[in-house]
């Protein structure tokens, strides 16, 4: 009789204990506010030569007055990264704008197909359960 009891407390903490972990995760789940950054991409420019210091002032300058793209800005060399808008702005559309700015000898840098449709998200894929259960959940509340 004793042991019987002493399941059944043991049983009922395991249970109160799921139970509160589920709770937190579903309030995790639900409190959790949208990325705000999810339409930033960042792309590449390559040019045939590297910048000095006056023209890698020059291209940031250009590069900024462009609707979309965003104030990170990296000059390396013969490369130019950016972040920009999906939004406001694409790749290409960046890339045409900056050719007609000014007279350079560049080319966009694309991925290749195979890597283009590649995942980005490391952490959840959107067939697991982890994931629809995330949605599932935000639907709820949101």
């Amino acid at each position: 009789m004793r042991i019987n009891r002493t399941v059944k407390k043991i049983v009922l903490s395991l249970l109160g204990v799921v139970l509160l972990l589920f709770g937190i995760l579903v309030y995790h789940i639900a409190s959790m506010k949208p990325v705000e950054n999810a339409n930033i991409q960042i792309s590449r420019i390559d040019f045939d030569k590297p910048f000095d210091s006056l023209s890698t002032i020059e291209i940031k300058k250009k590069l900024h007055e462009i609707k979309g793209v965003k104030s990170e800005i990296i000059v390396k060399r013969n490369v130019v990264v950016y972040f920009h808008d999906n939004n406001i702005a694409d790749s290409k559309k960046v890339y045409d704008e900056l050719m007609n700015k000014g007279n350079y000898k560049a080319e966009r840098f694309l991925l290749p197909a195979n890597l283009a449709q590649k995942q980005v998200c490391p952490v959840m894929k959107k067939d697991s359960y982890k994931y629809k259960f995330s949605k599932f959940i935000q639907g709820i509340f949101n």
